[in-house]
């Protein structure tokens, strides 16, 4: 006489939303990486072209943000290396729609990371924007109106950054919570 098998018990239903959320975060990150892999083979031929060229010399000239200037010069290198940033968040999503303990540990390390991002980048870009106001601005007014402005995306960038490091950083938590770690081998 054989033992019959033991009924298997369904997922908790709270638990559900860790696949949809892994296949949806793979695949929109597949699409960023095949994205940014057309824009780098794009920017091939326009890098080399006279109206670049002359921009990189703009920027070089008027001493904008390195980084900045770097970014222009070498556009097939900057895609390629965001379309690795991707691939990244896509092998960690993959992992986690398939339920690898690495995948549920990158896919974390990703969310922080990138919360961190989002702070850097809101810095950088109101630090090139303070440098293209003071190269722009013709008169006083201009210059307080311009400025004025980038205070506006400048704290409405920073404050969406705060709102996603909260919300990245609840979903870290709930995907780390005893329940969820269980299901990943």
């Amino acid at each position: 006489m054989s033992v019959p098998p033991l009924p298997s018990t369904p997922l908790p239903s709270s638990n559900r939303w860790v696949a949809p959320l892994a296949q949806g975060s793979f695949w929109l990150c597949l699409l960023m990486t095949v994205y940014f892999l057309l824009q780098a083979l794009l920017a091939w031929p326009l890098a080399s072209s006279g109206i670049w060229r002359h921009l990189v010399m703009l920027a070089w000239e008027h001493q904008l943000d390195r980084s900045l200037h770097w970014m222009l010069a070498h556009p097939v290198a900057t895609s390629a290396l965001a379309a690795l940033l991707c691939l990244t968040s896509t092998l960690a999503s993959w992992g986690l729609w398939k339920e690898r303990r690495w995948g549920l540990w990158t896919f974390v390390l990703a969310l922080l990371w990138s919360a961190l991002a989002n702070f850097l980048i809101t810095w950088w870009i109101d630090r090139v924007l303070q440098q293209v106001v003071a190269l722009i601005a013709d008169d006083p007014a201009m210059a307080q109106e311009l400025t004025a402005q980038r205070w506006v995306l400048t704290l409405t960038l920073l404050g969406s950054s705060v709102l996603f490091a909260g919300l990245q950083g609840w979903l870290a938590w709930r995907l780390l919570r005893p329940d969820i770690r269980a299901r990943f081998r």
